[in-house]
């Protein structure tokens, strides 16, 4: 017993600094990401194109276990080309996983920040079923998601992991 208590102890210990990290460095870096790039402009205009297509969709697709944890977000969605820059869009999901509230630059109440590359968003964007598309991207690890604050971080990193073991077992 007193052997598994210490082994409980360190783990817990190692979860809460990774996660004491992580939450310093995600809201850092939401914090500095007002510029962007000069192809975000066009980037945003196709993502407010797509968002009612997806709407209307969302309803109808299953995401998971991820997905119920969406509702009600407040989302900053970080795009990085294949240079290295990034873009921010952001939106908030209701609690029918439609977005609602976007645009373009980063939110400072953010909750949550996904993260995609630039070709990811393009094939999400010209998807005739955004919703699948994006599922499919979340699937595949194409799409990360980090907690912002201390209780959503816990919150995203047991998701994480969850997903991870269960990709690693090959359930997805």
């Amino acid at each position: 017993m007193g052997r598994t208590l210490g082994t409980h102890t360190r783990v817990v210990s190692i979860v809460l600094a990774v996660l004491v990290v992580t939450s310093g460095l995600a809201v850092a870096q939401s914090d500095g990401e007002s510029d962007q790039p000069a192809w975000a402009d066009e980037a945003f205009s196709e993502y407010e194109g797509m968002v009612a297509v997806y709407n209307e969709s969302i309803t109808s697709v299953d995401l998971g276990v991820a997905g119920d944890q969406l509702s009600n977000e407040r989302v900053n969605l970080v795009v990085t080309d294949a240079d290295g820059e990034t873009a921010t869009i952001s939106f908030r999901m209701d609690s029918q996983l439609r977005m609602t509230e976007l645009k373009q630059g980063p939110r400072s109440d953010a909750t949550l920040r996904m993260s995609a590359d630039r070709e990811t968003l393009e094939r999400i964007v010209d998807a005739d079923n955004p919703a699948v598309a994006f599922r499919t991207a979340v699937t595949n690890d194409e799409i990360t998601f980090d907690g912002l604050g201390t209780t959503n971080a816990v919150k995203w990193v047991v998701i994480n992991t969850a997903v991870d073991v269960a990709r690693s077992l090959g359930l997805f």
